[in-house]
């Protein structure tokens, strides 16, 4: 089937929700929101785009050389634009917060947050939050919110937060010595405090570079630390646990920069 007759059409009204199915697993691999035959199009922009490196794409075309066919269906229909936009949204952040659901989704959807346990909902929106007027230490600030994942463990966590990173500015030494706790945030949340026993560039130490990026060690102009206090089942410090889970939202610094970012005492 490539496409839906008038009547079909007119059944599934201004817009609706969609999935498709990888029919190896039976499991729903790319959510999406569409109008008319908006659901066949994507085998059509595999194959006009066979070298295409997007998971969704590259999907479609690895289940096709394997003689399979991609089964389509409807999830939702007859829903205004907003509507199906939310739909869209809500099914794939139930879909990301059970792990191996593999979908291919590039972004979480229009006006998507995502989804949340309970308890993770009042971490991050009942905070308490910081300012600047706050900080009494020189803190170096690291956003994480594409590489963390709620349930991680205490170990996944700190690998993510410490490297490896990059900046428009390579990092210089002297400065990254003098930065006395590394903030890993989430959505302003503060996921993780540490204090950072040596820094390295890849470069020099490629030893220590955090499991994920060992294949690509090329990125020699990035940094990472080592926090031995935290290898070793050391408990926090006192400082450490006054930042833990509180929000940065309230520091402009912070709030408008990618990068990692210096924050250090209001003089």
């Amino acid at each position: 089937m490539k496409n839906f007759s008038q009547k079909s059409l007119f059944a599934l009204g201004e817009c609706y929700v969609y999935g498709l199915i990888d029919p190896r697993t039976n499991k729903i691999f790319y959510i999406g929101k569409g109008s008319g035959n908006r659901v066949f199009s994507h085998e059509y922009e595999s194959i006009k785009n066979p070298d295409s490196e997007k998971l969704k794409l590259s999907t479609i075309k690895e289940i096709k050389d394997a003689g399979y066919e991609i089964k389509k269906v409807i999830l939702n229909c007859n829903l205004t634009e907003d509507e199906a936009f939310a739909a869209e949204a809500s099914l794939i952040n139930a879909f990301n917060l059970v792990e191996n659901t593999g979908l291919t989704n590039d972004v979480a959807g229009h006006h998507s947050k995502q989804a949340y346990t309970v308890d993770d909902f009042e971490k991050i929106f009942g905070a308490e939050e910081i300012s600047e007027n706050d900080i009494k230490h020189h803190l170096f600030v690291i956003k994480v919110n594409k590489l963390y994942k709620f349930g991680m463990t205490d170990k996944e966590v700190y690998e993510v937060v410490r490297g490896c990173w990059k900046s428009n500015r390579p990092y210089k030494m002297e400065r990254l010595n003098k930065v006395d706790y590394v903030l890993g945030v989430y959505h302003d949340l503060i996921i993780g405090v540490y204090k950072p026993s040596v820094w390295a560039y890849v470069k020099d130490d490629p030893s220590g570079v955090p499991e994920r990026d060992k294949e690509n060690l090329s990125l020699t102009d990035r940094v990472y630390f080592r926090d031995y206090a935290f290898e070793n089942g050391d408990e926090m410090d006192e400082i450490q646990k006054y930042y833990l889970y509180k929000s940065v939202a309230k520091i402009k610094k912070v709030d408008k920069s990618q990068n990692p970012t210096y924050v250090d005492p209001v003089k």
